[in-house]
């Protein structure tokens, strides 16, 4: 058997990341934009990466037709209709997101947006996520995951029985950052308890906001135009956190 070389000390690791749950803790919770390359960067400080994946739920042409149904059937309740551009911008501006995160070291998992009965909408990820993380256990020292759904707890405690620390990367905060006194709005995708309870290491997303925040872009002075300046270079804008 051929064992695998690695600089000495440097723990063996794989990332996954469950789109739809840090969505929600991230953008809606902690109303933050991620720069996924400083993202990838703070979890794997240190460390050998072996893989970090990215599990997302994509729209499809019949989840966008079920849920405009759904909005129609509702509008007498004052629910806005689906607007077909601003469909297709979404779609547009999604597909822009995959790229990214594929040009900048993610693998992207893609599942279906399933929309229920009541408008509610999410992406059946789990079963990817469970069988890729434990394939890749018995390569690993430690894998990380980030997501807060309890839904993982099994997951976790299989992985950690194979003698691979675990790092769960999520929020406890009570919270929303746009709660009020008056409107108190309670933390979306909070961090299961048994979750937590299962793993080895818990990293709170809260205290890596400094780490992990997309900059707010430097706003510059335009100069006068010369004729003979050639045209800017296009910049490439990170779109925001997206499940």
């Amino acid at each position: 058997m051929t064992l695998e070389r690695r600089p000495l000390g440097l723990e063996r690791t794989a990332i996954f990341i469950d789109g739809w749950n840090f969505a929600k803790a991230t953008y809606e919770g902690l109303s933050i934009r991620v720069d996924f390359k400083r993202l990838l960067t703070t979890l794997a400080a240190g460390r050998l990466l072996l893989r970090a994946t990215y599990y997302i739920g994509e729209w499809t042409d019949e989840g966008y037709a079920l849920l405009a149904g759904l909005r129609r059937a509702r509008l007498v309740d004052g629910a806005a209709p689906v607007d077909p551009a601003e469909t297709e911008r979404k779609r547009a501006q999604q597909q822009g997101f995959i790229r990214m995160l594929n040009r900048n070291g993610y693998q992207v998992v893609k599942r279906p947006v399933d929309v229920f009965a009541d408008g509610s909408t999410k992406a059946a990820i789990g079963v990817d996520l469970a069988i890729d993380m434990l394939a890749l256990a018995d390569r690993c020292d430690r894998v990380v995951l980030v997501s807060g759904d309890g839904e993982f707890t099994p997951l976790v405690r299989a992985v950690a029985a194979r003698g691979v620390r675990v790092q769960v990367v999520a929020s406890q905060v009570p919270l929303a950052a746009n709660t009020s006194p008056d409107h108190p709005r309670p933390f979306p995708a909070r961090a299961s308890d048994e979750l937590l309870d299962a793993a080895d290491e818990f990293t709170e997303l809260k205290d890596l906001i400094a780490d992990i925040e997309l900059p707010e872009p430097r706003r510059i002075a335009p100069r006068p135009f010369v004729a003979t300046d050639a045209p800017p270079a296009a910049s490439q804008a990170v779109p925001e956190t997206l499940a």
